[in-house]
């Protein structure tokens, strides 16, 4: 008797996918369907929650909503858009190759343009718009703090890109991109914040 339940779970657990493959499934067919609003809802998504735990590490207190949010909107308005266009101009620059000169080109393309480009304007917006910074102490921190934060992120996107085009579908790029960037986003914020008073608002 006690094979019975046995079996019977073994086919309900066969027979009913897990909460985590209907919701891939369902998010799929959203990147099909509305590829552009997805890749951006995505960033925001990301964005926002890379914001929630670099507060955490920093303060114990109680978060503060607005800069999530405009982190979040980072993402929304830039991350996401900007990430699905550039992926798919390389993509048309390459004509899909993925032999191993192509995807070198991919990379050095993409770390020598994008990258630096990316990292300037995300350290301006967390000082500016997230911080609540003037221009001129802006300028001051990408001079001062830009050369760092590019060979730190030379440490990990050249290799994050070049899995990225070896391995990841043209689709699912732009969500692998915003796996590492939850990663890199974390860090950046933390590199702004512990290098100058906290505002609190």
């Amino acid at each position: 008797m006690s094979s019975v339940p046995s079996a019977r779970g073994s086919r309900d657990r066969r027979g009913s996918p897990s909460v985590l493959t209907v919701a891939w499934n369902r998010y799929l067919r959203r990147l099909e369907k509305n590829p552009l609003q997805t890749k951006a809802l995505t960033s925001a998504v990301i964005a926002g929650f890379s914001d929630v735990v670099a507060q955490r590490m920093i303060w114990k207190g109680p978060l503060n909503w607005r800069r999530t949010a405009a982190l979040a909107v980072f993402g929304l308005v830039w991350s996401g858009p900007a990430n699905h266009y550039w992926q798919a101009f390389l993509e048309r620059v390459f004509r899909g190759r993925r032999d191993a000169a192509t995807l070198c080109k991919k990379v050095l393309l993409d770390q020598l343009t994008y990258g630096p480009f990316n990292n300037v304007l995300l350290m301006s917006y967390i000082a500016l718009i997230v911080e609540g910074r003037s221009w001129d102490f802006t300028q001051a921190k990408l001079l001062r703090d830009f050369a760092g934060v590019q060979k730190n992120g030379w440490r990990l996107w050249p290799l994050a890109s070049l899995i990225n085009y070896a391995y990841v579908p043209l689709r699912l790029r732009v969500l692998f991109v915003n796996i590492v960037a939850f990663f890199w986003s974390t860090f950046m914020i933390l590199r702004s914040r512990t290098s100058m008073p906290l505002l609190r608002r």
